[in-house]
């Protein structure tokens, strides 16, 4: 070995050494302002990935922006209120709707947050959603809840409790017939915590808007919908103590803040085949109004020819004589128009039912869209938040700055059809669950899901008479993607 060849050896390995030690100062693109969880500068992101919604909305993959029918459509626009669907009667209506889905674990490879890691042990996860409606004309009010419960317990056997609320107050109104329907509202979310000695709460309220376009008789639909931050502040309860100058409770340093991020929802809805997709609604008043007129003018047209011919009677005793024949027929018609404005609202109400009843079933709904989610200033995901006590959590992606670094992007599609008509209605849907953690953890792009879902028609009942005949049906829906498995069930109403 010549000295000049030394020489370039010794001079190449301290190059390399700086070089390592420059990587190792700067760290991979996008860490090198994450540290650990050393103090409370830093946000819990309320960010949620895989899509927890009502069983409708999962089915079709979470896109329901741009549909938006029923209490469920209002997680997803929040002009849905105002929104009068097919089978809607009646000038004043209200329903309610409950739901409550056990989430089946089907494989031990649960990585909720994509962070690259499988999750602590999720045990007793329950999701409830419970919403109700209000529509009069063309305004319409609800509110919806939606409550995730889940238990999560560590390899030392310590178990926490964490429950989650997202709410949703909203109005609307219909413009322009049925072509426009505008919604705002308020979006709220509120987080409790509990472990050992520990009771945490925060809760949070922000605004939110929504419009919807759906011409009268078109196969389409347009929707929008802008939520707010939602800034809940800091966890505040029972179990908060001082370790120097850090809040600490359940032996977790706590967050400065909890924010929800704001979120653009926009979405487009097709129809095809027979079945309308935007029938025009029929006001009951207008309905009424118009028969009532049409009776006014019968009447009116009757009196009219009784003058022109008691007009043409010249004998006094004669003309006498047809009057009162024209009496006697005017009571007779004016009860038999009475009989008829009384039994109205009943008989155009169940041609209103007959004209839906009588549409065709058999369509093929196809949904897209796209929700956008802001960033987080700090972030550390929720679950990473709960995870510092599991060994290896000072080096992972529980730093700061790990989750909501950025603004994301979920393009999301579904399909819907009714192969049997009037027993079965099968979904299928995919979204794309963006990464929330940069290039930290091995979760360094996202996850595509593949969601399914079906209501099948087994029975009809009035609730020993309580209410009116419906029809219900068994419920299910799955989302399966890579190290993520959720597969619910509930109970529904048929239309």
């Amino acid at each position: 070995m010549t000295d000049r060849t030394a020489a370039l050896r010794i001079t190449a390995r301290r190059s390399a050494a700086a070089l390592c030690a420059m990587a190792l100062v700067l760290g991979p693109p996008g860490a090198a302002l994450a540290q650990p969880l050393q103090d409370n500068a830093y946000t819990i992101d309320l960010f949620q990935g895989p899509i927890l919604a009502p069983l409708r909305v999962t089915g079709i993959a979470g896109a329901y922006a741009g549909y938006a029918e029923g209490i469920a459509g209002m997680v997803a626009n929040a002009a849905a209120p105002a929104l009068r669907e097919p089978f809607s009667m009646r000038w004043f209506e209200w329903d309610v709707a409950a739901s409550i889905s056990l989430p089946i674990e089907l494989f031990e490879n649960n990585d909720f947050d994509n962070s690259g890691d499988i999750d602590l042990d999720y045990s007793n996860f329950v999701y409830l959603t419970l919403g109700g409606q209000l529509q009069a004309g063309d305004f319409g009010a609800g509110v919806n809840a939606e409550l995730q419960r889940y238990s999560l317990t560590d390899e030392a056997g310590a178990e926490t409790t964490v429950v989650i609320g997202k709410y949703h107050f909203l109005g609307g109104v219909r413009l322009l017939g049925d072509a426009l329907v505008l919604g705002a509202g308020a979006r709220a979310v509120t987080l409790n915590l509990q472990a050992e000695q520990t009771d945490l709460t925060m809760a949070g309220i922000s605004p939110e808007l929504g419009v919807l376009v759906r011409p009268d008789w078109a196969s389409y639909r347009l929707g929008a919908t802008f939520r707010f931050p939602v800034n809940g502040g800091r966890l505040l309860g029972e179990g908060v103590v001082m370790d120097g100058q850090v809040r600490r409770a359940g032996g977790l340093i706590l967050p400065n803040e909890v924010v929800l991020p704001w979120e653009l929802e926009v979405g487009l809805a097709v129809q095809v085949g027979p079945r309308p997709l935007n029938p025009a609604w029929i006001d009951p008043h207008v309905q009424e109004r118009e028969l009532r007129e049409a009776v006014a003018r019968r009447q009116a047209a009757r009196e009219e020819r009784r003058e022109r011919e008691l007009g043409a009677i010249d004998d006094p005793e004669e003309r006498a004589r047809r009057e009162r024949v024209f009496a006697t027929e005017r009571a007779r018609e004016r009860a038999d128009d009475e009989r008829e404005l009384a039994a109205g609202p009943a008989v155009l109400e169940a041609e209103r039912r007959a004209r839906y009843w009588n549409w065709p079933r058999e369509h093929l709904l196809i949904t897209a869209e796209l929700l956008v989610t802001g960033p987080v200033s700090n972030g550390v995901s929720l679950e990473r938040f709960l995870a510092q006590k599991q060994p290896g959590s000072e080096h992972g992606p529980s730093a700061v700055g790990t989750s909501g670094a950025h603004v994301s992007f979920s393009p999301r599609f579904g399909i819907e059809t009714e192969p049997i008509p009037g027993r079965v209605h099968t979904r299928f849907g995919s979204y794309y669950e963006p990464n929330r953690f940069g290039r930290l953890g091995s979760g360094r792009v996202g996850r595509q899901h593949f969601t399914f879902g079906a209501d099948v028609r087994v029975l009809s009942t009035t609730f020993w008479g309580l209410i009116p005949d419906t029809a219900l049906t068994l419920q299910a829906s799955m989302d399966f993607a890579p190290r993520y498995d959720s597969v619910s069930a509930g109970i529904g109403v048929w239309h």
